[in-house]
């Protein structure tokens, strides 16, 4: 007695050759990088001694500025994004008005950012760095 079970899975694999063979099979990769390089926080920086002049003079001008109730940050902020998406297919519309598609898509955004916080006289109080691509998913994510 046969089950079920394998002539669901032989539909389904001879579903996918047929879509692999007879349809159309597209896989698209997107790699974009959004915003200047930052760079990580140098010795020099001393909170309560380093000025707004020296961050900027080193920097240069933020992706953003935040006002915090009478202090304010900077933020210097560069996107990675990483996208991938797989679409297969079998156009009948001429015979059956309907075209069978199956599509996946995956995508990964990580960020490398500096955040410096300033008191109202532009006096360092606070700062951070985080480099978001020293964390890969996956190795890198198709390097």
């Amino acid at each position: 007695m046969e089950c079920r079970f394998n002539r669901i899975l032989w539909a389904m694999t001879l579903l996918l050759l047929s879509q692999i063979l007879c349809g159309c099979v597209s896989f698209r990769i997107e790699k974009v990088n959004d915003g200047a390089e930052v760079q990580p926080l140098p010795q020099e920086f001393v909170v309560g001694k380093t000025t707004l002049t020296e961050v900027l003079v080193s920097y240069g001008a933020p992706t953003d500025i935040v006002d915090m109730r009478g202090h304010f940050a900077l933020h210097y902020q560069r996107a990675f994004y990483r996208g991938g998406n797989l679409s297969v297919g079998i156009p009948l519309t001429d015979v059956l008005r309907v075209s069978p598609t199956l599509d996946a898509t995956g995508n990964l955004q990580r960020y490398d950012s500096a955040v410096f916080v300033f008191t109202p006289e532009g006096v360092l109080s606070e700062m951070t760095y985080e480099k978001g691509t020293s964390h890969p998913l996956w190795n890198t994510y198709w390097k």
